[in-house]
């Protein structure tokens, strides 16, 4: 069940919030007192900074789309740690960029949400 709720919210993640640009969407995504780490900058912390913070970098690098494959999901009661990779795409074309990432999710609101987020680039 767990898996497939974080696969759910993966997806709104991928087709809301990068591909139709709805940021409020990050409210399903994101605990309320989540953090990203992202490469290269100060951490980001709450849902409001975070849906600024996505909203400037998809801008910035005309990003297209993103697809997330999860390598490895454990569930450990309400926490949950994934790791995997990421392809995003930028407009223009070329080949997709290269990402790993890892998150840990916990349970709030009947719901998985991101509660740490952090990624870096493939070599």
């Amino acid at each position: 069940m767990a898996h497939d709720e974080i696969r759910a919210t993966n997806r709104v993640f991928e087709e809301e919030v990068i591909g139709r640009r709805d940021f409020g969407a990050l409210e399903r995504v994101y605990a309320r007192d989540a953090r990203i780490l992202p490469p290269g900058a100060p951490t980001v912390e709450g849902r409001a900074a975070i849906a600024g913070f996505w909203s400037a970098a998809v801008a910035a690098l005309n990003v297209q789309s993103l697809r997330l494959h999860t390598t490895s999901l454990d569930v450990f009661g309400d926490r949950a740690q994934e790791v995997g990779r990421a392809e995003l795409a930028l407009e223009g074309g070329g080949a997709p960029v290269a990402l790993k990432y890892v998150v840990l999710w916990k349970r709030e609101d009947a719901a998985w949400r991101m509660d740490v987020d952090i990624w870096n680039m493939d070599a």
